[in-house]
């Protein structure tokens, strides 16, 4: 008799399967074709509640013992659920429990020892509490992954943490009365299909509430304590231990805790045709395939008429007798003070150009934030490059990375998070961050169209893929564009792992080196092999001068939209989204949310998108973009940094040298950016003979002359304890001093960049360096004991010290101290590991001289100079290769 019902609920099964699953497709074709040819079909509705209204009879039918119910749930999970983790939410009733069954959260993995989700599964119990049948489960977290362990459950709350790469990476809280607020539906279409949604994914109607509170800075240890309004986490590690607690009434902290947020998931609604498409996907038999066939078929159907309507209709158009010139633009190393900016007009394919085609124009609205007197940081044009449609446009979007800077954020939905919670599908909330963006648009694919990487300031959501074109962002700010190697190891030259900060993956590259698809391929979407699908579609790229490009089209192919971009100057492109309502550009100025101070515009009125999109909840990725803030990190203690008096390096609109005191110590700080000077070392006129027959350079050379800002005074050796000194490669005294652990040269490169490095490790014998040996107060971030030593001057009481920073900054420090201990404290505090005392011996006098002021540099010095010559700055995007 058992066998028998097993058998018979295997058949009604598979039966019901079948026929929800045809219906699903049946409403995704309707809905894809009428959606295509611009027709609603409020049926579909209904359609959709016949297909969530199949019952599917499943499941087996387990013992009475603890042991054969965690087999039953293993079956019905796929994968392995031990009776220990078996935790049951409260009962509906006996009669619900009886006919609909009782929800259970598992812990279930695919074997014994792999990661584990928490799954969501229904049981059929008698009224004495003895299981029947498990007829449904629901995997709530799909995090491959990550191991979701610690699962408790009390009252209609859960929690549990999600343990990745060796360390505790979440907590998460669910309400399993439902999603409630969480919920943004408002329609009664919108209620109808997010209810539809929530019987797929979670088995209820109401859906299950979620709050994510990540670790910033992950744990080695975590502890959970749930009770019917808050959520206690111990998290622990090497430093000691932190402890939050999450109100779920706020959905929030109830304090604020050091590197840990919390997040509330967010079911957004979806336009119907979306919605459709994606609940068909969702059906494990069927999956993407089914769809892009469809997509393919509807997309050619709506091009053919598009095309035969145009040459019926439309003013016919020739192509140009020649190929236009290749654009060329500087590459960023050999520039003025313009930045290459704005971009040079681009030519068109056609004989006659449309009015405004290929001309860049300012987008520079009153309303939009921006830097004063500098130029516009935005332009747009549109171009025509499909030699085949003549009305087919692609926009462009130039930005100007002196003045903007690049990130990123996950959506609610998607990418998919192997580990942990979802991204918040929003603009960060930090006022430093949300006060400056000036624009944001749309990210890559799916998930399940690829699973291509994303890391969010070093959250991994997906692992990187390699072969695949990224976009990464740095720590400094900057942005680089390439192909990730062949391996998930980040390999390239100049570019260090911890440096990373976000990257985002997506195709092979769309253009590289100027070369439309490289890589000769034929799937740019979930498309068939061979497809040339016109539709909405977006890139991003860097050109060649490294500004930033979008790019969208809304009847475009990948080809077309990649000769749009090389045409724009694009260097190495990568594809973005494609189709309606995923892709879209939103230019914007936020003053606050309370009240919706802000304000959005999308850049084109033919984007299908709320111009609260990115602002408020987005279920995909996106990238923002932020007016650049130049201002060095403030310093513990001192005052907020202010633009250096005195002449700037170029453009005059970005201070490149900053400066601030330290009140508590008197010390007076200089910072200069790392890209915005070069240096050099002369002798001074009273350095010792060198007993080398050669005479050492006393001047820079003219040219270098008028690019000086700034003087260092250095000092000069003394006869008894000559410190080393090379100058233009010419060595004046032996490189030596004392103990190596006691000195550390200051070694100006042959490119003019800057560097503290120690006797032993230099190559002090390249051709065109600079080099002097001064004492060592700072190493490897720990203060020198010589700093504490007392400082003697005939001169001055001004002693002065300069170190370096890890992304490239070169702090001065000088003041009137006793000893170079709050000199190297100061710097410490900015930033730098490792700092040199300003002094070769004699005649140091810590002068530091500003061009533009009263006290300029001088060309030759008694003491031993170093100069600060200024560099214009270069846009701040740039083309990473192996």
């Amino acid at each position: 008799m058992y066998g028998q019902r097993s058998a018979m609920a295997k058949n009604l099964d598979r039966l019901a399967e079948r026929h929800y699953s045809q219906v699903l497709i049946t409403m995704a074709v309707r809905a894809r074709i009428l959606e295509a040819l611009g027709f609603q079909w409020p049926v579909i509705c209904a359609v959709g509640l016949c297909s969530a209204g199949v019952v599917i009879a499943r499941g087996a039918v387990p013992g009475n013992d603890a042991a054969s119910l965690a087999r039953a749930m293993s079956q019905a999970t796929g994968g392995v659920v031990q009776p220990e983790d078996i935790r049951w939410e409260p009962s509906r009733g006996a009669l619900v429990d009886l006919i609909s069954g009782r929800f259970a959260l598992v812990l279930s993995s695919e074997t014994r020892s792999a990661p584990r989700d928490v799954w969501r599964v229904r049981v059929r119990v008698t009224p004495e509490g003895h299981p029947l049948a498990v007829t449904e489960a629901h995997d709530l977290t799909q995090t491959p992954l990550g191991d979701d362990h610690a699962l408790i459950v009390r009252g209609g709350h859960a929690a549990f943490a999600t343990f990745a790469y060796g360390q505790e990476q979440s907590a998460t809280a669910l309400d399993l009365s439902g999603e409630g607020a969480q919920n943004s539906a408002k329609t009664t279409v919108e209620r109808i299909t997010s209810a539809i949604t929530n019987v797929q994914q979670t088995g209820d109607v109401d859906g299950v509430g979620r709050i994510d509170v990540g670790f910033d800075s992950p744990g080695e240890r975590v502890g959970l304590s749930l009770s019917e309004d808050v959520l206690a986490i111990d998290l622990g590690d090497a430093g000691g231990e932190r402890h939050a607690m999450l109100d779920f009434g706020r959905a929030d902290l109830t304090s604020a805790v050091l590197g840990m947020h919390a997040e509330s998931a967010r079911h957004l609604p979806k336009r119907l045709v979306f919605w459709a498409v994606d609940t068909v996907r969702a059906v494990p038999w069927i999956g993407p395939a089914p769809i892009a066939w469809l997509e393919e078929r509807v997309f050619a159907l709506r091009d053919s008429l598009k095309q035969a309507t145009f040459h019926r209709t439309g003013t016919e158009d020739e192509l140009a007798d020649a190929a236009p010139p290749q654009v060329l633009q500087s590459d960023g190393n050999a520039i003025g003070d313009d930045g290459a900016w704005p971009p040079t007009t681009v030519p068109s394919i056609w004989k006659s150009a449309e009015a405004g085609e290929g001309v860049w124009k300012p987008y520079a609205p009153a309303w939009m934030r921006k830097i004063d007197s500098a130029p516009p940081a935005f332009f747009t044009t549109f171009v025509r490059p499909d030699d085949a449609r003549p009305y087919a446009h692609v926009i462009l979007v130039a930005m100007d990375t002196r003045q903007l800077d690049l990130d990123m954020e996950a959506g609610t939905e998607d990418p998919k998070p192997l580990t942990g919670q979802h991204g918040p599908g929003r603009l960060p909330r930090d006022p430093a961050v949300l006060t400056r963006v000036v624009a944001a648009f749309n990210g890559a694919f799916k998930t399940e169209h690829g699973t291509y990487g994303m890391m969010v300031h070093k959250r991994v959501l997906l692992p990187p893929q390699p072969n695949a074109a990224t976009v990464i962002v740095l720590r400094d700010g900057r942005s680089g564009f390439g192909t990730w190697g062949p391996s998930p190891a980040l390999d390239f030259k100049d570019i260090h792992d911890d440096d990373v900060m976000s990257f985002r993956q997506n195709l092979d590259p769309l253009v590289d080196g100027g070369e439309v698809n490289p890589t000769k391929r034929m799937l740019w979407g979930y498309t068939l092999p061979g497809s040339g699908m016109q539709t909405e579609r977006s890139g991003l790229c860097v050109t060649r001068a490294g500004h930033l490009v979008y790019a969208w089209g809304d009847d475009v192919s990948a080809t077309a939209l990649g000769k749009a971009m090389r045409a724009g100057g694009c260097d190495y492109a990568m594809h973005l989204d494609m189709n309606p309502h995923h892709t879209g550009f939103l230019f914007a100025t936020i003053h606050e949310l309370k009240g919706h101070n802000y304000r959005s515009e999308a850049l084109t009125p033919l984007m299908e998108m709320s111009t609260d999109r990115y602002i408020e909840y987005a279920a995909k990725d996106f990238f923002y973009v932020m007016v650049r803030d130049p201002t060095p990190p403030k310093i513990d203690g001192g005052a907020p940094w202010s633009a250096d008096g005195g002449t700037q390096p170029a453009p005059a609109w970005s201070p490149g040298i900053w400066a601030t005191t330290l009140d508590a110590s008197a010390v007076t700080v200089v910072s200069i950016d790392a890209d915005r000077a070069r240096y050099r070392i002369v002798a001074g006129t009273d350095e010792p003979d060198s007993k080398t027959g050669s005479q050492p350079a006393y001047e820079v050379d003219e040219a270098e002359k008028k690019h000086v800002l700034m003087s260092v005074d250095l000092g000069v050796a003394s006869e008894k304890r000559a410190l080393g000194l090379v100058v233009a490669g010419k060595r004046v005294h032996p490189m030596q001093g004392e103990e190596l652990h006691e000195t550390a040269v200051l070694l100006v490169n042959k490119d003019g960049t800057l560097e503290i490095t120690s006797l032993d490790s230099s190559d002090l014998s390249a051709p065109g360096i600079d080099a002097t040996v001064l004492p060592a107060i700072l190493h490897a971030g720990v203060i020198a004991p010589r700093a504490d030593l007392p400082l003697s001057r005939k001169v001055s009481a001004d002693h002065a010290a300069l170190g370096v920073t890890t992304d490239g900054r070169v702090l001065v420090a000088r003041g009137a101290v006793s000893s170079a201990e709050p000199l190297a404290r100061a710097l410490k505090a900015a930033g730098c590991t490792n700092a040199v005392l300003l002094d070769r011996g004699e005649q140091a006098t810590a002068a530091v001289r500003r061009a533009g002021t009263a006290s300029p540099p001088v060309a030759r010095s008694r003491t031993s100079v170093l100069f600060v010559l200024g560099e214009s700055m270069k846009p701040r995007s740039f083309h990473f290769t192996k």
